[in-house]
């Protein structure tokens, strides 16, 4: 009788710890098919986002931080690069998405505009315009002006080239050069420099950012791109959130464009 009770505990003992590990797979199987669900469905996962330097210093920020609280699940890896090169970049899958100044694409990438910002002139705070509420693009035929190298930065190199196209004039340029290290030689004397909004943010006491008129062209934009053909789903949820941002001028104190 003794042993036939202690058989029946011994028995009892074992279903119980089986039924424990049955328990224990039934629920992480369950886990892992909710996970699987969430990363189809772009809610998990991982996400390589090229960031070109000036949308670090935008509103962009704030929507990125957005999304961030948004999606925990999904990791986001933020690479700063230049504009010229995403799109490569996209090819290779190096990069999932982009934060990009817009350019040239093929129709194998999608692109949506997503922030604008005006051009400000960037001049020594010593400076005679520096104190001007506005400037007319025109005032600025004979001004020795740092632009843009063509290699790092075609875009921003387009855009001053056509606000003078706009008014019939060519732009007197003295050096060319790569942000931020434009400022840096507006600040040494060099010149002054054509600049978008976003890096006059935080910058130091030695220089005035003067709004500009007078040109059709005088914004810049930044724009989210991706392949078209997409095999990463927090692709769709993460450049729904940068489209769907609305990111209001004001608050930021962006100058009325």
């Amino acid at each position: 009788m003794f042993v036939c009770t202690t058989r029946s505990v011994r028995l009892t003992s074992a279903g119980a710890l089986m039924h424990q590990h049955a328990r224990r797979i039934a629920d992480d199987t369950a886990l892992m098919f909710r996970a699987a669900r969430r990363a189809a469905r772009g809610e998990a996962g991982s996400l390589v986002v090229g960031l070109t330097p000036t949308a670090a210093c935008s509103p962009l920020a704030e929507a990125l931080y957005c999304f961030r609280k948004a999606h925990p699940e999904i990791e986001l890896d933020l690479r700063e690069m230049n504009s010229n090169t995403m799109a490569g970049a996209l090819r290779l899958r190096s990069i999932d998405v982009a934060l990009m100044r817009p350019g040239a694409v093929e129709a194998d990438i999608a692109s949506t505009d997503v922030f604008e910002e005006p051009m400000l002139l960037a001049v020594r705070r010593d400076d005679a315009l520096a104190g001007r509420k506005h400037l007319e693009v025109r005032r600025l035929v004979s001004e020795p002006l740092v632009g843009y190298d063509q290699s790092v930065s075609p875009y921003f190199r387009q855009l001053l080239q056509a606000m003078f196209t706009g008014i019939g004039q060519r732009p007197h340029i003295v050096q060319e050069s790569v942000i931020p290290t434009i400022l840096t030689l507006v600040e040494a004397g060099v010149g002054a420099a054509i600049v978008p909004w976003t890096i006059s943010r935080g910058r130091g006491e030695g220089l005035a950012f003067v709004p500009l008129r007078g040109a059709a062209k005088l914004t810049a934009r930044i724009a989210v791109a991706n392949l078209v053909v997409q095999t990463n789903p927090a692709v769709a949820a993460f450049v729904t959130a940068m489209r769907g941002s609305r990111i209001a001028a004001a608050e930021y104190h962006v100058p009325k464009l």
